[in-house]
């Protein structure tokens, strides 16, 4: 068992770990080193929407239900309503020009003028949401609670390894300084193919990851409006758009649009906002609901990057090759929702040498072997 564990990463799979490490074991030292702060990155930024059954489709189904659970148990541990948590519907909407005058049932505030067609695609039963931002600083919060060491402001620029034994030693930060550990584990998002390991000079570039930046605006509506998450298809200027709206319990609204492919900055601190995906945003939202968006104040316009894998899956487990070394990224649009379940199963493979609550079919499914070098 590690007498000393390293998260890299402060957002919701790093603070996801950081808690469940804790949870099992409140002995074990644990240090989180985030170089931004928390929930700076996706995490704070995404639309925090949850779904039990969505993924269902793909070996990550079992993972995604698992998660969508342990939602709902740490919602009564941790307070959810503190961070936003609560059951919604869901409804799947395209939108016409020019009007077309068919009724979306139960939603009154969306503009049932445009509405070609819709669909009730999840209901409380099965739908869910948090606020990203908060969440994820709740589950430090506890875990601190715990004597968890939290140091932002610093990012690990090196791993250290031992080449005779294969093991993993500890991380070398920015200023140079180094934090001695048996156990690391990078949850680093998009980010996290970029850690060099300082006894071969090498890079962990063969992590299948890559970045899509996504943009997105919260918004205080000129009335609260209810849970009820609106999934869309809108045609804009002759280009196809499909922006979701996810109205939350603090009385604003969050909507994202679509992804491009601008370059991976180095941080998070250094992600750029493009002034015209916020403008189309804006105008998708006053289209979908002039009587409560059209107008509105927009309290945030900001801009993310979603870790995507070349396989659809997130990579969770252990490095092949190195002990001690250990992956949870690669969730793409489902990383809040797939956080619990990724922190479980990761601090179960530290700690127990075996991940038990999701069957093994899953645990294949998003391991790292045969999927990196």
């Amino acid at each position: 068992m590690p007498r000393h564990v390293v998260v890299i990463g402060g957002g919701a799979v790093g603070a996801s770990v950081t808690y469940f490490l804790s949870k099992k074991n409140p002995d074990l030292k644990i240090t989180v080193v985030e170089k931004t702060g928390i929930a700076q990155a996706a995490s704070g930024k995404s639309g925090g929407f949850l779904a039990l059954d969505w993924c269902d489709s793909s070996e990550l189904g079992p993972i995604a239900r698992k998660s969508f659970q342990l939602h709902e148990q740490l919602a009564k541990e941790l307070d959810g309503a503190s961070y936003g948590y609560r059951r919604v519907d869901a409804f799947d909407v395209t939108f016409a020009t020019p009007d077309t005058g068919k009724d979306l049932p139960n939603v009154a505030w969306i503009n049932n003028k445009r509405v070609s067609y819709s669909d009730l695609i999840g209901t409380t039963n099965t739908c869910a949401q948090v606020h990203p931002f908060k969440f994820t600083n709740a589950l430090i919060d506890d875990a601190k609670v715990r004597g968890v060491k939290v140091m932002c402001g610093q990012g690990v620029k090196e791993l250290i390894l031992d080449n005779t034994s294969g093991q993993l030693n500890g991380v070398i930060l920015d200023d140079d300084s180094i934090i001695e550990a048996d156990a690391v584990v990078v949850c680093m998002g998009p980010w996290s193919g970029r850690l060099p390991i300082q006894s071969t000079g090498t890079h962990i570039t063969c992590l299948p990851i890559s970045g899509a930046r996504a943009h997105s605006i919260v918004m205080k509506p000129h009335s609260e409006l209810p849970p009820q998450a609106i999934f869309t298809h809108t045609l804009l200027d002759g280009m196809h758009h499909h922006p979701e709206i996810y109205p939350r319990p603090d009385s604003t609204v969050y909507m994202c649009g679509g992804l491009d492919d601008e370059p991976l900055p180095p941080s998070a601190a250094e992600v750029k906002v493009n002034a015209n995906s916020i403008d189309i945003i804006q105008q998708l939202s006053a289209m979908a609901s002039p009587s409560h968006l059209d107008g509105a104040e927009i309290l945030i316009r900001q801009a993310c990057y979603l870790p995507n894998s070349n396989d659809g899956l997130p990579l969770i487990g252990e490095y092949p090759g190195i002990s001690g070394l250990y992956v949870g990224t690669g969730h793409s649009c489902w990383g809040i929702l797939n956080s619990p379940a990724t922190g479980l199963m990761l601090s179960e493979l530290i700690l127990d040498k075996q991940i038990k609550c999701v069957p093994e079919t899953a645990v294949e499914a998003v391991s790292l072997k045969d999927r990196c070098c």
